[in-house]
C-alpha cells in the first residue's frame, strides 16, 4: 500500500464515529415516559365535558415533536369517550404574596406541537375537551344566535324579560336539551389511557390509570347544567342590552385521585 492508500484509510477511520452516530440516531426511536399529577380536574361547562391534568413528559435517547395529545376515558359500565387536547399552559414563575395566595405566571399554548428534548422534562397543564360536544353544541348555539338576531332586528327584544322569554322558542329549547343530553359523567370507576401522536416513530407504553366519582360528585357537577343555561342567557342579554352586567358564575369542579 502506498502513502495515498494509508491517507484514505485514516480519513475513513476518522469519519467512522460520526457515521455511527448518524446511523444510531436514524434507527433509534425515542421513548416517551409520562408522569401524572395525582388529581385531574373534572368539569362540565359551556365547553362541554372537561378533563384537565398536569403532566410531565420525558423523552429517552433523543428528542421528539408531539402534535396531538388525547385521553380515552372509559366508565365501568362500558361507556367510552375520547378527549382531545384543546390547549396547555406552563408555569413560568410564582410571585409570593405575603397577604394571600401566591400568584402564578403562566404561558398558554395553542394545541399545535410540543417539543420534548432528551435529558429534560416537559411539564404542562393540559386541557382536554370532548370535541363531539363542541360540534353538536355549536350547531344548536348558532341556530339560537340566528333566532336572537332575527328577533332583535325585528325590535322584539328590548328588556331582560323579552330575552328570558326566548326559552320558549324552539331553537333555545333545543339548545337546553343538548346541554342536558351531553352530560356524560356518572358515578362509578373510570379507566384512563393517555396517548400521543408524532410525525416520527416513537415508543410509548400505554399504562392504565383509574379514578372514581361518587354520586355526590355527580350531583355537584350537574349544577353546572344550570350554570351553562345562565351563561347562555347572560351572553344573549349582553349582546342585546347596553350596559348589562352579567353575574359571576361559580362553576363546580371535582378533583378525584387518579391511581
Amino acid at each position: 500500500m502506498n502513502a495515498i492508500d494509508w491517507v484514505a484509510i485514516i480519513g475513513a477511520a476518522a469519519w467512522a464515529p460520526q457515521i455511527f452516530t448518524w446511523l444510531y440516531q436514524f434507527i433509534t426511536k425515542p421513548k416517551i415516559i409520562l408522569y401524572l399529577h395525582t388529581k385531574p380536574e373534572i368539569g362540565y361547562t359551556s365547553l362541554g365535558p372537561i378533563f384537565n391534568v398536569s403532566l410531565a413528559l420525558l423523552s429517552e435517547k433523543k428528542g421528539i415533536a408531539l402534535n396531538n395529545f388525547s385521553v380515552s376515558i372509559k366508565h365501568e359500565s362500558g361507556a367510552s369517550y375520547t378527549f382531545d387536547w384543546d390547549g396547555l399552559s406552563e408555569d413560568l414563575s410564582e410571585i409570593q404574596n405575603p397577604l394571600g395566595q401566591p400568584t402564578s405566571i403562566k404561558k398558554t399554548y395553542l394545541p399545535l406541537v410540543v417539543r420534548v428534548l432528551p435529558l429534560s422534562v416537559a411539564q404542562a397543564f393540559v386541557r382536554y375537551q370532548y370535541k363531539p360536544f363542541k360540534e353538536k353544541f355549536g350547531q344548536k348555539l348558532q341556530a339560537a344566535q340566528n333566532k336572537l338576531q332575527l328577533l332583535r332586528n325585528a325590535g322584539r327584544l328590548k328588556t331582560e324579560q323579552d330575552i328570558e322569554a326566548l326559552a320558549s322558542e324552539q331553537e333555545f329549547s333545543d339548545l337546553v336539551k343538548q346541554i342536558h343530553s351531553e352530560f356524560i359523567w356518572i358515578a362509578g370507576k373510570y379507566t384512563v389511557v393517555f396517548d400521543f401522536q408524532s410525525p416520527g416513530k416513537f415508543k410509548y407504553k400505554k399504562d392504565k390509570y383509574t379514578f372514581s366519582l361518587s354520586q355526590d360528585d355527580i350531583d355537584g357537577l350537574r349544577k353546572n347544567i344550570d350554570n351553562i343555561k345562565l351563561n347562555t342567557m347572560q351572553t344573549a342579554k349582553a349582546i342585546v342590552l347596553q350596559n348589562y352586567k352579567a353575574k359571576e358564575i361559580s362553576w363546580e369542579w371535582r378533583y378525584p385521585e387518579i391511581k
